[in-house]
């Protein structure tokens, strides 16, 4: 599948401890890394869609030798997207925890709303009847 658009590859650098891998993506041509030594031993693999047709896009995993670095840029835009969606969880999350604590506080207080009644009840008296018993001031 080729594209009458060609893209170019975007490059990352992935590592973990030890180990280290450039990654070239979302390009339209199966040969486009070939001019970059670090992509020269390896394949272009096509990405596949949830039926698994291939989309016209490749990606393509080096592992570059040790001291050596992807000639890819490194994207701060990637990073800021992360931060950002990393800070939206969190204020998901305290919005979450806030709601739960106050809807467990309005039914906490509705309970004893509903039960206040109750005991007035039992002890046979209303506020009216109270207000009646109460002795009046002398003048």
């Amino acid at each position: 599948c080729v594209s009458d658009n060609p893209v170019q590859p975007q490059y990352y650098q992935l590592s973990n401890n030890e180990t280290t891998v450039c990654l070239a993506t979302g390009f339209t041509r199966h040969n486009q890394t070939e001019d970059n030594d670090d992509f020269k031993d390896t394949s272009a693999s096509p990405i596949r869609d949830y039926n698994g047709n291939p989309t016209g896009y490749y990606n393509q995993v080096a592992f570059p030798i040790e001291g050596q670095s992807c000639n890819g840029e490194s994207y701060q835009m990637v990073n800021l997207a992360s931060l950002t969606i990393f800070g939206l969880r969190v204020i998901f999350m305290k919005t979450v925890i806030f709601n739960v604590l106050m809807t467990l506080r309005l039914w906490i207080s509705q309970c004893e709303y509903r039960t206040a009644p109750l005991i007035r009840a039992q002890t046979g008296s209303s506020v009216i009847t109270m207000i009646m018993k109460l002795p009046l001031a002398p003048n």
